[in-house]
């Protein structure tokens, strides 16, 4: 199958869910990582341009830990509206990976570019085949099926499913190590990190490890799938 995983910002995939693109991947599927944005306010000694390009380059070295194909929209950081060129660039960005099945963001969190995401993804799910949306890349048959991931600190989250991930909990790892450049971003940006940054790597494990406890292993990511109408696959496991 062909796997797509889509963030809003560099780091929001690999936080949420590449222990399962990890185990896709070994698995011989071909798995996508794309952002909708790059990133460009994540720095504050950097210029726009300059932590954009940054950010980029930490996607691109974290998706090759597992022989994905990163792909940024380009869009700017916590300025992302929906528009008809928007709404078009998803829809060929699905095209282009010839997805299967989509993982993105759960529709309630706490920002906007998260929600926006995946609306929109929500959204052009269904299009993917109809021949008179013109796009790049050609439409093909299949509207993939959509798995949301955990918000931030998991609030009001309750998984449908969940991917073993014990095997691939050390890689999730390695790959969100890439992200050096948010590192003291988060340490001083986020309250509840109290500036501690152990915190933040401490709450991905403890999120793993209690996802694990649901699951009866001992690391795990939990999702929401979307059970609307021509994109469920109730009769089959989709995930890894």
């Amino acid at each position: 199958m062909n796997i797509l995983a889509v963030g809003a910002h560099p780091d929001d995939v690999e936080t949420m869910c590449a222990g399962t693109l990890a185990k896709y991947a070994s698995q011989g599927h071909k798995v996508f990582i794309a952002t909708a944005t790059n990133g460009n306010i994540g720095s504050a000694t950097l210029s726009k341009e300059e932590i954009a390009r940054v950010r980029k380059q930490e996607a691109a070295n974290s998706a090759a830990i597992i022989g994905a194909e990163y792909i940024c929209l380009d869009y700017d950081d916590e300025l992302f509206y929906e528009t008809l060129e928007v709404r078009m660039a998803f829809i060929n960005l699905v095209r282009h990976c010839k997805a299967d099945v989509i993982f993105t963001h759960n529709p309630h969190d706490y920002n906007p570019d998260h929600e926006l995401t995946s609306k929109i993804i929500n959204d052009i799910a269904v299009m993917i085949p109809i021949a008179k949306l013109k796009t790049e890349e050609e439409p093909y048959d299949v509207i993939p099926s959509i798995w949301y991931f955990e918000p931030a600190m998991s609030m009001g989250f309750v998984p449908t499913d969940y991917v073993d991930i014990t095997d691939f909990y050390e890689t999730k790892m390695k790959m969100l190590g890439c992200m050096e450049s948010q590192k003291q971003w988060m340490a001083d940006n986020y309250a509840s990190l109290n500036g501690d940054l152990d915190r933040f790597f401490d709450t991905i494990r403890i999120t793993s490890e209690f996802r694990g406890m649901q699951a009866g292993c001992k690391y795990a990511e939990g999702f929401v799938r979307a059970l609307d109408g021509y994109r469920t696959r109730m009769t089959e496991r989709v995930l890894p």
